[in-house]
């Protein structure tokens, strides 16, 4: 008993810290303007910084879960504005995307 005791703040801290790590990144990425053409020719654009590496992820519905976007994963900022792209069904609904930078 005086064991589990002793365990349980460890473990409640454990978990509290985990539920607050979220990065800054995640909670304020940079503004992604995208650009889709009649073909399923997408263009995005974002401002980068230099000490960040950059993900772009997708959607295919709201309910679906995020993918990372094939080439476009880890890119190092450039301090300029970066460009990454995607080709769709332009049949299909649009997707969605986001891109969050990371501290390498």
């Amino acid at each position: 008993m005086n064991r589990t005791r002793t365990l349980f703040p460890a473990l409640a801290l454990l978990l509290l810290a985990g539920c607050v790590t979220k990065t800054i990144e995640e909670e304020h990425p940079p503004m992604l303007i995208i650009a889709q053409n009649s073909d399923g020719a997408v263009t995005m654009q974002w401002e980068s910084e230099t000490d960040y590496v950059y993900t772009v992820y997708y959607q295919k519905t709201p309910a679906s879960d995020w993918v990372i976007l094939q080439k476009a994963s880890r890119l190092p900022g450039t301090g300029q504005t970066m460009t990454a792209h995607d080709r769709t069904n332009p049949r299909n609904p649009p997707r969605r995307y986001r891109v969050l930078p990371e501290k390498p």
